[in-house]
């Protein structure tokens, strides 16, 4: 009996291991996180706005990040006139990776990794094709929004 009980501990702690390991783009949303892969068109307004900044945090060598940079040159096609594209490059940058960190306070957020992508004030953690339109759709969302605020350039006005 002991033999089993502890072949059941070890079994329910492997399964565990595992689901802490997932692939953050494997996650399935949950009712309190956006789902990515609904198709809403919103119209453009004003396009003599200034663009906004989206930002980007990404790790040098990092396949998703690539992917991600990959979407964005494909976007700016046609929407390259609603943002600018700012990179930070955080696996061997210090700087660059304790202003995500900022970033990521500031917005609450309690998940760092890469990509991690800024688009007035929420963070889109990871990448995979199922969050174009969603990506899209904030972009054109915070260019539309006569409130639009740029939180990273905030941060880094205060930390001058």
């Amino acid at each position: 009996m002991k033999i089993l009980a502890r072949l059941l501990i070890i079994i329910g702690c492997i399964i565990l291991v595992g689901c802490n390991n997932q692939n953050v783009d494997s996650l399935e949303p949950t009712p309190s996180q956006p789902n990515f892969s609904e198709e809403t068109e919103e119209e453009i307004i004003d396009e003599n706005k200034e663009a906004i900044n989206v930002y980007l945090f990404w790790g040098n060598g990092c396949h998703i990040c690539e992917n991600l940079m990959n979407y964005f040159e494909e976007l700016e096609k046609e929407y390259g006139n609603y943002y600018n594209l700012i990179k930070y490059e955080v696996w061997y940058n210090e700087e660059n990776s304790n202003l995500m960190h900022e970033v990521g306070n500031k917005l609450n957020q309690t998940y760092f990794a890469v990509p991690f992508l800024v688009i007035g004030d929420e963070v889109i953690v990871g990448y995979n094709n199922s969050k174009d339109n969603y990506i899209k759709e904030r972009i054109i969302e915070e260019y539309n929004n006569n409130e639009y605020v740029d939180v990273v350039e905030q941060i880094k006005s205060s930390l001058n």
